[in-house]
């Protein structure tokens, strides 16, 4: 993975690591190659955690902000120029998302503070050939240095601010395009129609998925990647069995066996040969039965390791974000896309794709301390 202590340069692209700065772009270095396009804005009222030197108010120019796939191999950093633009010039391509933004602040020729919140949205492939317009940020960071954070589409505005400050760059004769949640995506990926399976279309009125009903027997196939390890696993009902009293069902993975709780299947206890590895006060049910475009909910629990005879507090949002259709191994699916923040920070944790097909998702990315942990579906047995 490409250093995080990149110095940053005029738009150039070397040695693996990309920099830009405005007003000169670099020009495409082929045909195919993109443009993309974004804007961060910041409302800070967090002064710093150490000497209290980060500038209050809104900033929008000078903003370091950082880009990498979502696998987490590749790794870029560019800078806001006025309003809170910033442009990468020949990014690769790839899958991507806005990881994080860096605040500075200090005296001159004296102490200096950094901060960075963490972000993981505005997920994008940039469009071969054109200038991608990925989105719009707006953080606000409250005084103790919480975020929240809105995403907005501001297409018109972009492309007028591109043309304008870029009429002379070669790209201006490039095709302007919007992509992420809202925008048509001009992108050549090829689709594949299949039946929908009990959903109808993204956001239709009344689309749900209900609860659904497992079986001893049930099976599921994932192969899964993060940093540095790759494999696979199977997660199999093995039998119906309480835990503390609550009706569940076992799903054994590999050498554990984990506890769902049958009226929210979700994850409540884990057990390794026989013992208790850990248990929560409630399970970490990421789906609100039934599931529809815009329902929110919250979780909540207290974790207990046994081994370590320790405990800690944990508090999620969730919201289903948009019907989707989705390809893995396993096949084409109609999903509906899961999202989980963290209720303290605001900042991402993961996403789900479930599919009512499937009875259980069918990709899943969980953004843990050591990178992106990447799960999909390779085969199943759920009838």
């Amino acid at each position: 993975m490409i250093q995080r202590n990149v110095t940053l340069l005029p738009a150039l692209l070397f040695a693996g690591m990309l920099v830009a700065c405005a007003p000169f772009l670099v020009g495409p270095n082929d045909p195919n190659a993109s443009l993309v396009m974004g804007r961060i804005v910041v409302d800070n009222k967090f002064a710093g955690g150490l000497s209290g030197l980060l500038p209050l108010g809104v900033l929008d120019k000078s903003i370091e902000v950082e880009v990498e796939t979502r696998d987490g191999k590749q790794y870029f950093k560019v800078t806001t120029e006025e309003q809170g633009y910033f442009f990468i010039p020949n990014l690769p391509p790839n899958s991507y998302h806005v990881l994080s933004v860096i605040i500075e602040g200090g005296r001159s020729g004296g102490a200096k503070e950094r901060y960075a919140p963490r972000l993981r949205r505005l997920a994008f492939t940039p469009v071969p050939g054109k200038v991608t317009y990925i989105g719009t940020l707006y953080v606000d960071l409250s005084d103790r240095g919480e975020s929240k954070i809105r995403e907005a589409r501001e297409d018109e505005s972009a492309k007028t601010y591109f043309r304008q400050k870029y009429a002379a760059s070669p790209w201006s004769t490039r095709e302007f395009v919007s992509v992420g949640p809202g925008a048509v995506a001009a992108a050549n990926v090829a689709t594949t129609k299949t039946p929908p399976v009990e959903i109808k279309a993204a956001g239709q009125p009344g689309v749900r998925a209900e609860k659904p009903e497992w079986k001893v027997g049930h099976q599921w196939t994932y192969a899964w990647t993060r940093p540095g390890r790759s494999g696979k696993y199977v997660s199999e009902i093995i039998r119906e069995e309480p835990f503390e009293g609550t009706p569940s069902y076992v799903i054994r993975n590999e050498k554990n066996e984990d506890f769902y709780p049958k009226d929210a299947l979700g994850l409540i206890a884990r057990t390794t040969a026989g013992r208790l590895v850990f248990k929560r006060s409630s399970p970490f049910a990421q789906y609100s039965w039934p599931l529809e475009v815009g329902k929110e909910s919250t979780i909540s629990y207290l974790r207990e390791n046994v081994p370590e005879k320790s405990s800690e507090t944990f508090a999620y949002r969730t919201v289903v974000t948009k019907i989707e259709q989705v390809t893995v191994p396993a096949g084409t699916f109609e999903t509906f896309k899961v999202e989980v923040y963290f209720s303290r920070t605001g900042n991402l944790y993961a996403e789900y794709w479930y599919a009512p097909k499937v009875k259980r998702a069918v990709k899943e990315r969980e953004y843990l301390n050591d990178g992106l942990r990447e799960a999909e579906l390779v085969s199943y047995k759920a009838e």
